[in-house]
């Protein structure tokens, strides 16, 4: 059984490359974001987290995968919930962080995943951040070249003014600006 599951194990880590969208993020950095009402959002990076599962199984077992992401604490008063799996007791445990950047590999199919969880806005999983631009792109008193723009990825469930619609994302900034669907439109302060 474990042949039809077999991998070389170096295709399960990840490369400078497949981790270039985390460069901007230090545990203990707050990032500061700009309204073109002037208003203010921050965030903390909390840190990184990783789940590696190595393993061939049975039939009904999962599929080797390896899963890294960067955790934000959103500053002072906004509280975005995310959710943790506890195995050994089956049960949801609350934690007061969120997953901004997911990554995934897959090394049986050798594919890769992104994800960005951002307070309300979630994209679809896909193996690009988003639709590449190479711009520019004026976004309050930001120029923006070389991005990637990231709809969000269930966008019927948009149905708030304050909700995020878009986010913009590059390699060296990480999360640069994002927009909500009343145009109040939010960009990182450097």
């Amino acid at each position: 059984m474990n042949s039809c599951c077999s991998f070389d194990k170096k295709d399960l880590e990840f490369d400078n490359q497949e981790l270039r969208h985390f460069a901007d993020y230090e545990t203990g950095d707050t990032i500061f974001f700009e309204s073109n009402s002037g208003n203010i959002d921050t965030i903390k990076i909390m840190g990184y987290e990783n789940e590696k599962f190595d393993n061939c199984g049975g039939l009904i077992s999962r599929q080797p995968s390896n899963t890294r992401w960067v955790t934000i604490k959103h500053l002072p008063k906004d509280k975005w919930h995310g959710t943790s799996q506890d195995m050994t007791k089956e049960a949801e445990i609350e934690i007061d962080y969120q997953g901004l950047l997911w990554i995934s590999k897959y090394p049986i199919g050798k594919t890769i995943q992104y994800n960005i969880d951002f307070k309300d806005f979630h994209s679809t999983t896909d193996s690009l951040i988003g639709q590449f631009n190479t711009g520019p792109l004026e976004l309050n008193n930001l120029t923006l070249t070389n991005y990637y723009k990231v709809q969000h990825g269930y966008p019927e469930r948009i149905k708030d003014s304050t909700e995020i619609e878009v986010v913009y994302w590059t390699d060296q900034d990480g999360l640069v600006a994002y927009r909500n669907k009343g145009g109040e439109i939010w960009t990182k302060k450097k």
